[in-house]
Protein backbone atom coordinates (compact mmCIF):
# COMPACT_ATOMS: atom_id res chain seq x y z
CA UNK A 1 0.00 0.00 0.00
CA UNK A 2 1.22 3.22 -0.78
CA UNK A 3 2.36 5.77 1.91
CA UNK A 4 0.54 9.17 1.70
CA UNK A 5 2.59 12.33 0.73
CA UNK A 6 3.45 13.94 3.86
CA UNK A 7 2.80 17.43 2.37
CA UNK A 8 -0.78 16.08 1.74
CA UNK A 9 -1.13 15.23 5.19
CA UNK A 10 0.12 19.00 6.21
CA UNK A 11 -1.95 20.71 3.90
CA UNK A 12 -4.73 18.51 4.92
CA UNK A 13 -4.34 19.48 8.69
CA UNK A 14 -3.55 23.32 7.54
CA UNK A 15 -6.90 23.70 5.73
CA UNK A 16 -8.66 21.64 8.60
CA UNK A 17 -7.20 24.13 11.18
CA UNK A 18 -8.23 27.66 9.22
CA UNK A 19 -11.43 25.93 8.40
CA UNK A 20 -12.01 25.66 12.63
CA UNK A 21 -10.53 29.56 13.04
CA UNK A 22 -12.93 30.57 10.46
CA UNK A 23 -15.39 29.08 12.25
CA UNK A 24 -14.26 30.44 15.50
CA UNK A 25 -14.57 33.76 13.98
CA UNK A 26 -18.10 33.58 12.73
CA UNK A 27 -19.35 31.89 16.06
CA UNK A 28 -17.91 34.60 17.75
CA UNK A 29 -18.91 37.46 15.76
CA UNK A 30 -22.59 36.05 15.99
CA UNK A 31 -22.23 36.23 19.64
CA UNK A 32 -20.72 39.76 19.48
CA UNK A 33 -23.51 41.07 17.36
CA UNK A 34 -26.00 39.44 19.91
CA UNK A 35 -24.28 40.78 23.03
CA UNK A 36 -24.97 44.15 21.89
CA UNK A 37 -28.63 43.56 21.06
CA UNK A 38 -28.90 42.50 24.57
CA UNK A 39 -26.55 45.12 26.03
CA UNK A 40 -29.03 48.15 26.12
CA UNK A 41 -31.64 46.69 28.04
CA UNK A 42 -28.56 44.60 30.56
CA UNK A 43 -26.33 47.02 33.02
CA UNK A 44 -22.55 46.84 32.58
CA UNK A 45 -20.37 45.03 35.34
CA UNK A 46 -18.03 47.79 37.01
CA UNK A 47 -14.70 45.63 36.08
CA UNK A 48 -15.30 44.10 32.84
CA UNK A 49 -12.46 42.11 31.96
CA UNK A 50 -13.83 40.58 28.67
CA UNK A 51 -11.59 41.18 25.31
CA UNK A 52 -12.79 41.21 21.81
CA UNK A 53 -10.85 38.49 19.77
CA UNK A 54 -8.60 40.79 18.19
CA UNK A 55 -7.96 42.75 21.70
CA UNK A 56 -6.86 39.25 22.91
CA UNK A 57 -4.43 38.47 19.67
CA UNK A 58 -3.03 41.95 20.45
CA UNK A 59 -2.21 41.32 24.02
CA UNK A 60 -0.39 37.98 23.20
CA UNK A 61 1.80 39.30 20.75
CA UNK A 62 2.67 42.18 23.60
CA UNK A 63 3.53 40.19 25.86
CA UNK A 64 5.37 37.71 23.36
CA UNK A 65 7.74 40.96 22.26
CA UNK A 66 7.66 41.75 26.54
CA UNK A 67 9.16 38.02 27.07
CA UNK A 68 11.43 38.46 23.86
CA UNK A 69 12.65 41.79 25.16
CA UNK A 70 13.62 40.70 28.21
CA UNK A 71 16.17 38.10 26.85
CA UNK A 72 17.48 40.26 24.36
CA UNK A 73 18.38 42.58 26.67
CA UNK A 74 21.01 40.31 27.77
CA UNK A 75 23.13 40.19 24.85
CA UNK A 76 25.11 43.31 24.46
CA UNK A 77 25.23 43.77 20.50
CA UNK A 78 21.50 43.65 20.20
CA UNK A 79 21.35 46.34 23.14
CA UNK A 80 23.65 48.63 21.45
CA UNK A 81 21.51 47.85 18.28
CA UNK A 82 18.31 49.07 19.87
CA UNK A 83 19.59 52.28 21.03
CA UNK A 84 18.72 53.96 17.34
CA UNK A 85 15.52 53.78 18.38
CA UNK A 86 15.53 55.72 21.57
CA UNK A 87 13.85 58.69 19.68
CA UNK A 88 11.10 57.12 18.87
CA UNK A 89 9.63 55.93 22.46
CA UNK A 90 8.34 59.47 23.21
CA UNK A 91 5.35 59.26 20.55
CA UNK A 92 5.15 55.37 19.64
CA UNK A 93 3.67 52.34 21.05
CA UNK A 94 6.59 50.43 22.30
CA UNK A 95 7.53 51.09 25.22
CA UNK A 96 11.99 50.30 25.31
CA UNK A 97 13.80 50.43 22.51
CA UNK A 98 14.71 46.65 22.86
CA UNK A 99 10.70 46.03 21.71
CA UNK A 100 11.28 47.26 18.32
CA UNK A 101 14.32 44.63 18.10
CA UNK A 102 11.77 42.72 19.29
CA UNK A 103 8.78 43.19 16.90
CA UNK A 104 11.56 42.96 14.29
CA UNK A 105 12.05 39.13 15.18
CA UNK A 106 8.37 38.16 15.46
CA UNK A 107 7.41 39.66 12.23
CA UNK A 108 10.41 38.09 10.57
CA UNK A 109 9.31 34.71 11.72
CA UNK A 110 5.41 35.26 11.58
CA UNK A 111 6.12 36.16 7.95
CA UNK A 112 8.28 32.94 7.23
CA UNK A 113 5.01 30.57 8.48
CA UNK A 114 2.96 32.32 6.15
CA UNK A 115 5.93 31.50 3.17
CA UNK A 116 5.68 27.95 4.32
CA UNK A 117 2.22 27.45 4.84
CA UNK A 118 1.86 29.31 1.42
CA UNK A 119 4.17 26.67 0.01
CA UNK A 120 3.01 24.22 1.63
CA UNK A 121 -0.87 24.35 0.43
CA UNK A 122 0.64 25.29 -2.85
CA UNK A 123 2.00 21.52 -2.40
CA UNK A 124 5.85 22.63 -3.02
CA UNK A 125 8.82 23.07 -0.63
CA UNK A 126 10.26 27.07 -0.02
CA UNK A 127 13.14 27.89 -1.49
CA UNK A 128 15.97 29.55 -0.16
CA UNK A 129 15.37 32.80 -2.00
CA UNK A 130 11.79 33.35 -0.74
CA UNK A 131 13.56 32.43 2.91
CA UNK A 132 15.37 35.31 2.43
CA UNK A 133 13.34 37.95 0.90
CA UNK A 134 10.87 37.42 3.53
CA UNK A 135 13.40 37.96 6.18
CA UNK A 136 14.87 40.99 4.81
CA UNK A 137 11.28 41.96 3.96
CA UNK A 138 10.56 40.96 7.42
CA UNK A 139 13.77 43.39 8.78
CA UNK A 140 13.37 46.60 7.05
CA UNK A 141 9.03 46.39 7.09
CA UNK A 142 9.10 47.77 10.59
CA UNK A 143 11.27 50.90 9.92
CA UNK A 144 9.65 51.73 6.88
CA UNK A 145 6.23 51.96 9.44
CA UNK A 146 8.45 53.91 11.83
CA UNK A 147 9.65 56.15 8.71
CA UNK A 148 6.34 56.58 7.79
CA UNK A 149 4.74 57.52 11.14
CA UNK A 150 8.13 60.02 11.93
CA UNK A 151 6.92 61.63 9.00
CA UNK A 152 3.32 62.21 9.35
CA UNK A 153 3.89 63.04 12.88
CA UNK A 154 6.54 65.69 11.71
CA UNK A 155 3.81 67.01 9.13
CA UNK A 156 1.39 67.29 11.69
CA UNK A 157 3.28 69.59 13.91
CA UNK A 158 4.81 71.58 10.46
CA UNK A 159 0.67 72.30 9.81
CA UNK A 160 -0.31 72.87 14.06
CA UNK A 161 3.17 75.47 14.00
CA UNK A 162 1.34 78.85 13.01
CA UNK A 163 -1.35 78.20 15.20
CA UNK A 164 1.06 77.70 18.36
CA UNK A 165 2.92 80.78 17.52
CA UNK A 166 -0.37 82.39 17.17
CA UNK A 167 -0.85 81.79 20.46
CA UNK A 168 2.94 82.40 21.64
CA UNK A 169 2.89 85.53 20.57
CA UNK A 170 -0.35 87.13 21.45
CA UNK A 171 0.21 85.58 25.08
CA UNK A 172 3.63 87.67 24.99
CA UNK A 173 1.28 91.05 24.10
CA UNK A 174 -0.63 90.32 26.84
CA UNK A 175 2.03 90.16 29.12
CA UNK A 176 2.17 86.82 30.02
CA UNK A 177 5.52 85.22 30.54
CA UNK A 178 7.55 82.58 28.63
CA UNK A 179 6.19 79.84 31.28
CA UNK A 180 2.22 80.76 30.94
CA UNK A 181 2.37 81.35 27.05
CA UNK A 182 3.90 77.92 26.66
CA UNK A 183 1.17 76.57 29.25
CA UNK A 184 -1.23 78.19 27.45
CA UNK A 185 -0.06 76.78 23.85
CA UNK A 186 0.31 73.15 25.24
CA UNK A 187 -3.83 73.53 27.18
CA UNK A 188 -5.22 74.60 23.67
CA UNK A 189 -3.33 72.55 20.94
CA UNK A 190 -3.63 68.90 20.80
CA UNK A 191 -1.96 66.18 18.77
CA UNK A 192 1.61 65.81 18.91
CA UNK A 193 2.60 69.20 19.28
CA UNK A 194 1.07 69.19 22.34
CA UNK A 195 3.90 66.61 23.34
CA UNK A 196 6.39 68.70 22.36
CA UNK A 197 5.03 71.56 24.39
CA UNK A 198 4.77 69.88 27.41
CA UNK A 199 8.12 68.74 26.83
CA UNK A 200 9.07 72.20 26.50
CA UNK A 201 7.25 73.21 29.59
CA UNK A 202 8.98 70.93 31.60
CA UNK A 203 12.18 71.64 30.11
CA UNK A 204 11.73 75.38 31.17
CA UNK A 205 10.84 74.60 34.55
CA UNK A 206 13.73 72.68 35.28
CA UNK A 207 15.84 76.43 33.82
CA UNK A 208 16.65 76.17 30.20
CA UNK A 209 16.14 78.97 28.23
CA UNK A 210 13.68 79.54 25.61
CA UNK A 211 16.32 79.17 22.77
CA UNK A 212 18.10 76.12 24.57
CA UNK A 213 14.55 74.62 24.38
CA UNK A 214 13.53 75.47 20.86
CA UNK A 215 17.26 74.00 19.80
CA UNK A 216 16.25 71.10 21.49
CA UNK A 217 12.54 70.92 19.60
CA UNK A 218 13.99 71.40 16.15
CA UNK A 219 16.51 68.42 16.72
CA UNK A 220 13.43 66.56 17.46
CA UNK A 221 11.26 67.03 14.53
CA UNK A 222 13.60 68.47 12.33
CA UNK A 223 11.44 70.54 10.66
CA UNK A 224 13.26 73.93 8.74
CA UNK A 225 10.54 76.37 10.13
CA UNK A 226 11.44 75.21 13.56
CA UNK A 227 14.94 75.89 13.28
CA UNK A 228 14.50 79.43 11.91
CA UNK A 229 12.62 80.43 15.61
CA UNK A 230 15.67 78.80 17.10
CA UNK A 231 18.07 81.10 15.54
CA UNK A 232 15.95 84.23 15.57
CA UNK A 233 15.82 83.13 19.62
CA UNK A 234 19.72 82.66 20.03
CA UNK A 235 20.29 86.35 18.08
CA UNK A 236 17.74 87.52 20.50
CA UNK A 237 19.35 85.85 23.36
CA UNK A 238 22.73 87.37 22.63
CA UNK A 239 21.93 90.93 21.31
CA UNK A 240 19.35 91.68 22.91
CA UNK A 241 15.50 93.32 21.44
CA UNK A 242 11.90 93.03 21.64
CA UNK A 243 10.16 88.98 21.97
CA UNK A 244 6.94 90.29 20.43
CA UNK A 245 8.60 91.62 17.57
CA UNK A 246 10.61 88.62 16.99
CA UNK A 247 7.46 86.16 17.24
CA UNK A 248 5.46 88.78 15.31
CA UNK A 249 8.23 88.66 12.60
CA UNK A 250 8.31 84.53 12.43
CA UNK A 251 4.34 84.42 12.52
CA UNK A 252 4.24 86.77 9.20
CA UNK A 253 6.56 84.42 7.58
CA UNK A 254 5.12 81.39 8.21
CA UNK A 255 1.41 83.02 7.54
CA UNK A 256 2.97 83.88 4.19
CA UNK A 257 4.72 80.52 3.64
CA UNK A 258 1.25 78.97 4.25
CA UNK A 259 -0.72 80.83 1.82
CA UNK A 260 1.84 80.33 -1.00
CA UNK A 261 1.78 76.11 -0.19
CA UNK A 262 -2.09 76.55 -0.39
CA UNK A 263 -1.70 78.11 -3.64
CA UNK A 264 1.10 76.41 -4.71
CA UNK A 265 -1.30 73.20 -3.98
CA UNK A 266 -3.79 74.30 -5.80
CA UNK A 267 -2.53 74.78 -9.08
CA UNK A 268 -0.71 71.49 -9.18
CA UNK A 269 -3.10 69.30 -7.49
CA UNK A 270 -3.98 68.01 -11.12
CA UNK A 271 -0.23 67.18 -12.31
CA UNK A 272 0.16 66.05 -9.13
CA UNK A 273 -2.86 63.35 -9.20
CA UNK A 274 -1.85 62.48 -13.03
CA UNK A 275 1.46 61.62 -11.91
CA UNK A 276 0.21 59.32 -8.87
CA UNK A 277 -1.76 57.66 -11.17
CA UNK A 278 1.05 57.00 -13.98
CA UNK A 279 3.02 55.52 -10.99
CA UNK A 280 0.08 52.86 -9.91
CA UNK A 281 -1.15 52.57 -13.70
CA UNK A 282 1.78 49.72 -14.52
CA UNK A 283 1.36 47.61 -11.11
CA UNK A 284 -2.85 47.87 -12.28
CA UNK A 285 -2.37 46.37 -15.75
CA UNK A 286 -0.18 43.69 -14.51
CA UNK A 287 -2.58 42.29 -12.01
CA UNK A 288 -5.05 42.46 -14.58
CA UNK A 289 -2.67 40.17 -17.26
CA UNK A 290 -2.06 38.04 -14.22
CA UNK A 291 -5.54 37.43 -13.44
CA UNK A 292 -6.40 36.86 -17.09
CA UNK A 293 -3.47 34.47 -17.63
CA UNK A 294 -1.27 33.43 -14.73
CA UNK A 295 1.41 32.20 -15.83
CA UNK A 296 2.21 35.29 -18.29
CA UNK A 297 5.54 36.65 -16.52
CA UNK A 298 7.09 32.92 -16.12
CA UNK A 299 9.66 33.59 -18.97
CA UNK A 300 10.74 36.55 -16.83
CA UNK A 301 11.70 34.61 -13.91
CA UNK A 302 12.69 31.18 -15.24
CA UNK A 303 15.59 32.45 -17.41
CA UNK A 304 18.68 34.54 -17.57
CA UNK A 305 17.23 36.86 -20.49
CA UNK A 306 13.81 37.30 -18.16
CA UNK A 307 15.58 37.89 -15.03
CA UNK A 308 17.66 40.83 -16.98
CA UNK A 309 14.87 42.41 -18.51
CA UNK A 310 13.01 42.32 -15.24
CA UNK A 311 15.92 43.82 -13.71
CA UNK A 312 15.88 46.97 -16.32
CA UNK A 313 12.53 47.80 -15.91
CA UNK A 314 12.26 47.97 -12.30
CA UNK A 315 15.35 50.18 -12.40
CA UNK A 316 13.92 52.20 -15.33
CA UNK A 317 10.73 52.52 -13.11
CA UNK A 318 12.60 53.58 -10.27
CA UNK A 319 14.25 55.90 -12.11
CA UNK A 320 11.09 57.71 -13.31
CA UNK A 321 9.61 57.51 -10.11
CA UNK A 322 12.32 59.76 -8.70
CA UNK A 323 12.57 62.01 -11.67
CA UNK A 324 8.90 62.84 -11.51
CA UNK A 325 9.26 63.11 -7.48
CA UNK A 326 11.97 65.09 -7.91
CA UNK A 327 10.26 67.99 -10.95
CA UNK A 328 6.61 67.67 -8.47
CA UNK A 329 8.97 69.17 -5.22
CA UNK A 330 8.89 72.63 -5.41
CA UNK A 331 10.83 74.34 -2.50
CA UNK A 332 9.78 77.38 -1.15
Amino acid sequence: MKSADPLLVIQFGIILALLCLLFYIVRFNISFRLSKRIGKYSIEPLNNDQYSLFDGFFIIYKRLINDLSNSLIKINIIKRYSKRYEKYIDYLDEGKPIDFVSNKILIIVLLMLGNILVNIIQLTYPSVIQLILVMVVGFFLPDIYTSYKTHQRCKRIEADLLNAIIMLNSAFKSGRSTMQAIEIVKNELDGPIKKEFEKMHTEISYGLSLDTVFKRFADRVNIPEISYITSSLIVLNKTGGNIIKVFSSIERSLFSKHKLESELKALTASSLVMSKILLVLPFVFVSIIVLINPTYFNSLFDTFIGLTALFIIIMFYALYAFFVQRVMRVRL
